[in-house]
């Protein structure tokens, strides 16, 4: 099956944040921004890291713990540790096939936590809204 595209770029985005906080302890970008920029001719090109969806990220994923442990496993397998798909297989004793359909399951259950999550929001906002208008 298809990955879901957005789920994947904030998967890839929660990796990157999960990385940064292995390396300092926290999440957050370990100098000023403008301070990225390499000196000398030859210039690399930084994703930038969004703190917050990586931390929301991060709740979705980590909701997936006691429910869904073998998805929970082959996501950080895949994206902090980043091992791939083959290492991901050695590490958890499983075949491709099984890895590729754990993703697909961690992507439509994290679209779902992620959809929920903002209609919660919404929810709440609409009560203050309406709380404020009385």
């Amino acid at each position: 099956m298809a990955r879901i595209e957005w789920v994947k770029t904030r998967l890839d985005n929660w990796a990157r944040w999960r990385c940064q906080m292995a390396g300092n302890g926290l999440g957050f970008a370990s100098q000023a921004a403008f301070l990225n920029d390499p000196s000398g001719s030859e210039r690399t090109v930084k994703i930038p890291t969004d703190e917050i969806e990586a931390s929301i990220t991060h709740e979705g994923v980590e909701s997936l713990k006691a429910s869904r442990p073998h998805v929970y496993q082959v996501l950080y397998c895949m994206y902090p540790f980043g091992l791939g798909v083959s290492g991901t297989c050695r590490r958890l004793e499983c075949e491709r096939a099984n890895v590729y359909a754990l993703l697909d399951v961690a992507d439509r259950l994290l679209s779902a936590w992620f959809t929920e999550r903002a209609a919660k929001q919404e929810a709440a906002r609409a009560a203050i809204k309406r709380s404020s208008a009385t």
